[in-house]
């Protein structure tokens, strides 16, 4: 794995664990924040191994994973979707005004988040 990589995919990790705080913490919009941020950057490490560039946009990373997903990626339309789903719950995070965000569906954004950076780990061999 490229230095670049394994950079992304390490900042994935630090992410989401710190949404796991966040959600103990009560917290659940921003732990969604960080469980999307965690989910682009690992976004960001598949497309860099594979391309060897990562775009600097997030619609420009959903962009190129949708591409290499079209061109036979092995990985789960649905992380693709939370790109675009969490990205609106970003905004939301960040410059309101925020919508409360009940502990199921904050739950349920984290694990999807974990999914992705499993995931990204698997397509990059580690």
């Amino acid at each position: 794995m490229s230095p670049e990589s394994i950079d992304y995919i390490g900042t994935a990790e630090r992410i989401l664990a710190e949404a796991e705080v966040f959600i103990e913490e009560g917290h659940n919009e921003v732990a969604a924040r960080e469980a999307y941020l965690a989910a682009l950057s690992a976004a960001r490490a598949i497309i860099f191994e594979k391309t060897g560039d990562a775009p600097k946009t997030h619609s420009g990373t959903r962009a190129m994973l949708a591409k290499l997903i079209h061109d036979g990626l092995a990985l789960d339309g649905k992380l693709l979707k939370f790109l675009a789903d969490g990205f609106e719950q970003k905004v939301d995070a960040d410059y309101g005004p925020r919508t409360p965000l009940g502990d199921s569906d904050a739950e349920r954004i984290l694990e999807t988040a974990r999914a992705f950076v499993t995931a990204a780990r698997r397509l990059l061999g580690n």
